[in-house]
Parts: C-alpha cells; structure tokens; sequence
C-alpha cells in the first residue's frame, strides 16, 4: 500500500508530500529525471468506517422521502449509492456495513442535496438527529426550513442583536450569524436568551455565518 511519510505546508495552504509504495513506468522516471514533474490523482484511505449514527441518518432521511413520495426506502437508498459511486468513480459497491466513514459522510449530503431539491418535509425527529450536521443546517437556513422541527416558512434568527424597526427582508446580514427557525422556536430563542438555547438545542457551533454570497440567497426571502 502507498504511504505518505512526510508532509509540509505550502504558501498557497495546500501540503507537498512524499509518498512510498507507488510504481513508476519508464516513461515517467525519464521525465523526473529530466527535472519535470509528473500529474498525478491522490486519494487519502480514510481507515475509519462509518458510525451507528450516520448510518441512523442515512435510513432515517430515506424513510422520509419514503413517506413523502411512496418510493421504497430501499429504493432510495441503492439509487443514491449508485449516484455517489458514479461520481467518484468507485469500482467497488458502496456498503453500509463496511463503508468508510467520509463516504457515508459524503452519501448524507448527496441525500440532504435531494431532500431539499424536491422539497420533501422531515419528520420532527430527523430534524432533531440532523441538527447537528452542518450542510443540513446550511441548507435549512437558505431554504429558511426551521433547523429544529423542520417546519417550512421559518424566520431568520440572528445570534447578533439586529436591532429593532430594521427591515430583516433587506437586511445586509454579512459576516452575522443566522439560523432558520419557525415561529415558536424564534420566539423560544428571545424568550430564554441565545445562550440557554444553544445549550437546550446544542446549536453553540451551528450558527451559519453569513458570507456575500450567502446574503444575496438570503435577501428578500
């Protein structure tokens, strides 16, 4: 197996490294030799497999398409794994009992991705498992899905104080911190203080920070 056994950082944040283990051809040790590099695909093996409660994810999300739409669960899932491989390239089948822990990772985005693409609504406990989870919680806020019940329609919350008789529609709300949340959640929100409510709902870390591009989704919505 190739290895990487050392690394260093380069200016532009990205990493050179030196790698064991791999076969060259004639070819490409003559162009190393003559001082030229060589284009090459490096995969890092992820030796962790995949967790009980990303597995949980995964068949609790298509359950609720299951729900929504009438299409199999298991369906569902066999069609998102195939998707994931396709676009990876994988030659192997993906496997929820042995699979690594960034391809389910990568999986429960392809599925969240869907989700939201077709507007299928979440069971109060799926929102509550995924709250966690950063791409839901993006995709939530932009959809101004509530990221706690996953009711649709949901205001924009802000960790920062807006301050009152502010048009929250036309709002810059760049580099603040915003959530999706429905009316009774919001109002929970400004009822206990932003911190009781972090701690209530372990939201400290999930406040999605409003970048330009992000703003322009938000605007006006």
């Amino acid at each position: 197996m190739q290895r990487i056994i050392k690394y260093k950082l380069d200016d532009d944040g990205t990493y050179s490294a030196v790698i064991t283990g791999i076969s060259l051809g004639n070819d490409e040790t003559q162009l190393l030799d003559e001082g030229y590099s060589i284009a090459v695909d490096v995969k890092v093996y992820d030796p962790y497999k995949i967790t009980d409660k990303q597995r949980r994810k995964i068949f609790t999300l298509v359950n609720d398409i299951e729900a929504h739409t009438g299409q199999p669960s298991e369906y569902m899932r066999g069609m998102f794994i195939h998707y994931l491989q396709a676009l990876h390239g994988a030659e192997n089948r993906i496997s929820m009992a042995s699979c690594s822990k960034r391809e389910a990772s990568d999986l429960i985005d392809v599925i969240i991705t869907w989700i939201f693409q077709n507007h299928i609504p979440l069971n109060h406990k799926t929102s509550d498992l995924m709250k966690n989870d950063n791409y839901f919680i993006y995709l939530s806020t932009i959809n101004r899905q509530c990221v706690i019940c996953g009711k649709p329609g949901a205001d924009l919350a802000h960790l920062e104080a807006v301050g009152r008789g502010r048009d929250r529609r036309t709002h810059d709300h760049t580099n603040h911190h915003v959530l999706a949340l429905c009316r009774l959640h919001h109002g929970e929100q400004h009822d206990i203080g932003i911190q009781s409510f972090n701690e209530k709902y372990v939201l400290t870390n999930s406040w999605v920070k409003v970048t330009p591009e992000i703003n322009k989704k938000l605007k006006g919505r």
